[in-house]
């Protein structure tokens, strides 16, 4: 498929240089239905200019014409070939902002950035797109640090790494090899920080399915447990069960980093309070209070800085709190901290009315 679009003839497309920021929305629906229309008027009125494509190959010209343009599939009056003609556009368009609208019992859906299924309301498609439209150029340009960082000091990092490892193991340099220790932890400190930077740009696709939050819960819990089994007695959870569309897998590894952090933040003998819980009109919270001592006065507003978690408290490879925070806010959600006393108060934020977030159930 992806080779088929590649073979646009030259003549018929639209210049890329001279039309960059064209259009902020390509719309592919896979046939049209009743709902499109008013989709489309309040794309053009909410976020701005909408191509609307009906073949895979309409669309993919469309977005290499305006490369920064969202990316918006329509699957709800489409069949399985249009679900596979979406998943090779998706594929063909992987750098764009992405966000899939499904019907019901059409799936699984296309890698995306976000995913709805019914009720699907106009003001969330808007206010999702609108959302991912703000700051495109920031998160390629750190996406552009990011690599340029792997390459210019984590490769050569890689390498220094592995000529103090020869050097260690010489039986005749004995006295050297002592002495290259130090060296040795500075260099992979600064290899965890480029890392950090790293997973910070990373895209995270969303690939939602049905759960209770009680048994989101218990897997973030047990993924917790499979790091640090001796935090898992000191978790209190209470939660006001509801059901929830989301990645569980993704969030679940998300949540975990945070309680972890929050463990290590505390002296060791502290408890960590988990709530879930859901209102009918508003948002899922889940929200966790914590006696955090080893952190600054400052930490709610710094919190989900990139590196300053690391900075402030320390953390083991692989925890990162912005990275969890962006796989919340690919979800259409948050992740939020604020003090309350001596205690720092740390919600993560589901959207309610829609899919990417939630079905609530009395």
């Amino acid at each position: 498929m992806h080779a088929l679009l590649r073979t646009v003839s030259d003549r018929h497309r639209t210049p890329t240089v001279p039309h960059m920021n064209a259009m902020s929305v390509v719309l592919f629906a896979s046939t049209r239905h009743p709902d499109l229309q008013a989709l489309v008027s309040a794309l053009e009125a909410g976020v701005g200019p909408t191509h609307v494509a009906l073949s895979a190959k309409e669309a993919f010209q469309a977005w290499e014409a305006a490369p920064r343009s969202l990316l918006l599939l329509d699957l709800r009056g489409g069949d399985e070939e249009g679900l596979q003609a979406a998943q090779s556009l998706r594929k063909a368009c992987s750098r764009a902002r992405s966000l899939c609208l499904l019907p019901t019992g059409l799936g699984p859906a296309p890698e995306a950035d976000g995913v709805l299924r019914p009720p699907i309301f106009l003001d969330e498609v808007v206010r999702w797109c609108s959302r991912a439209s703000l700051g495109p150029l920031g998160e390629e340009i750190l996406a552009d640090m990011a690599a340029g960082l792997s390459h210019e000091i984590g490769n050569p990092l890689t390498s220094l790494l592995l000529q103090i490892e020869l050097l260690k193991a010489d039986p005749s340099l004995k006295k050297v090899a002592e002495h290259l220790t130090p060296l040795e932890e500075s260099a992979r400190r600064i290899q965890t920080v480029v890392e950090d930077v790293t997973r910070a740009a990373l895209r995270q696709p969303v690939r939602v399915n049905d759960i209770r939050l009680e048994q989101f819960l218990k897997q973030t819990s047990q993924c917790l447990g499979e790091r640090s089994p001796e935090l898992m007695d000191k978790l209190e959870i209470t939660c006001e069960d509801t059901a929830i569309h989301v990645d569980g897998g993704l969030l679940s590894g998300a949540l975990a980093d945070v309680w972890e952090y929050l463990f290590r933040a505390g002296e060791g003998h502290e408890t960590l309070s988990v709530k879930g819980a859901a209102v009918a009109s508003g948002p899922v919270r889940i929200r966790h209070r914590a006696h955090t001592p080893r952190l600054p006065t400052d930490a709610a507003a710094r919190l989900f800085t990139p590196l300053w978690a690391r900075q402030a408290l320390g953390l083991p490879e692989g925890l990162s709190l912005t990275t969890a925070r962006n796989a919340f806010r690919r979800h259409g959600g948050d992740m939020r901290a604020r003090s309350d006393g001596e205690q720092l108060i740390v919600e993560a934020i589901l959207p309610a009315t829609t899919q990417t977030s939630l079905s609530f159930k009395k």
